[in-house]
């Protein structure tokens, strides 16, 4: 069943172990970095639902790590630092920063953080229209439009067909397992693996005859995703 995914970008090795066994405990999956550098690498390849970032890591610290993150949107990112002052709140604030934590840090205080901003998460979010290239869609009118030579064209959508075109949209090349798909957009339904098939070719199909053909993409063997057709605006 899918669970969300949290970066710890943290090179205090025992602190990270301290950290990681605490989270997966509490049913988050994790994925680590010692230092900057490798920690944006990972934010951009495997794109998690949060970001604990410590302020001082090697080769790329805490605030540049902040401030690339906050070039791709809005991942929740929990700021740890040793300076337990109010300017450096203010600092990690001002940065895009969504928490902050003073060290040493309480891994039964962070678990409860990182729930509270992902149920704030999903809550900001989950009816807040989204753009993708030449698609808009807004899960608040169940409308979804293609920016066509001539104007908007309305694609004519099922509500299933919305909800997944929607999920997969809010996440850019992340790839999504058929599971997943079901528990995240249909979780109270028995819906077979297979219906999930059927929408997405359908999907495909009435995206083609408007004109943007070539978005959804299959990963044989794990899934779908939305092709990721930005071009990055931040080297790493």
């Amino acid at each position: 069943m899918h669970t969300k995914l949290i970066l710890i970008v943290e090179d205090n090795e025992e602190l990270l172990c301290s950290l990681e066994r605490h989270l997966s405990e509490h049913g988050f999956r994790t994925i680590s970095a010692s230092d900057g550098f490798k920690g944006f690498k990972r934010f951009q390849t495997e794109k998690p639902d949060l970001v604990v970032l410590d302020h001082g890591p090697p080769r790329v610290n805490g605030y540049q790590l902040l401030e690339k993150i906050r070039h791709f949107g809005d991942t929740p990112v929990i700021m740890a630092t040793t300076w337990n002052s109010h300017d450096d709140e203010l600092r990690c604030r001002h940065l895009g920063a969504d928490d902050y934590l003073p060290k040493p840090i309480h891994n039964a205080v962070l678990t409860e953080r990182v729930k509270s901003l992902l149920r704030r998460g999903e809550d900001r979010c989950a009816n807040r229209p989204i753009h993708y290239r030449k698609l808009t869609i807004d899960p608040d009118e169940y409308t979804a439009f293609v920016d066509g030579p001539l104007g908007a064209i309305e694609l004519k959508l099922t509500n299933s067909e919305l909800k997944l075109l929607a999920h997969m949209a809010r996440c850019p090349g992340q790839v999504f397992e058929r599971a997943d798909l079901i528990y995240a957009c249909f979780p109270d339904s028995n819906m077979l693996l297979r219906t999930i098939d059927n929408h997405v070719s359908n999907l495909r199909r009435k995206l083609a005859g408007a004109g943007i053909d070539g978005y959804l993409e299959t990963v044989r063997g794990v899934g779908y995703r939305m092709r990721n057709l930005n071009t990055n605006p931040m080297a790493a």
